[in-house]
């Protein structure tokens, strides 16, 4: 298991949900102006392939 350093930037991979360093992640998807994030090419396919059943369990980002 990896384990992030608290400095970086941590983003949650919204198939899996495996935290991950937004500076250093391979894959990433644009979805309705939010970028997301993926640990895998297999969690960012099955994203692209429907993103409203990911993005219904992902928690959204407050306005503030």
């Amino acid at each position: 298991m990896t384990t992030i350093d608290p400095a970086v930037t941590a983003v949650e991979d919204p198939v899996c949900h495996m935290k991950l360093d937004e500076h250093t992640v391979k894959f990433k998807s644009e979805y309705e102006g939010e970028t997301y994030y993926f640990c895998s090419l297999a969690c960012k396919k099955k994203f692209d392939e429907d993103p409203g059943k990911y993005i219904k369990a992902y928690p959204m980002k407050e306005n503030t």
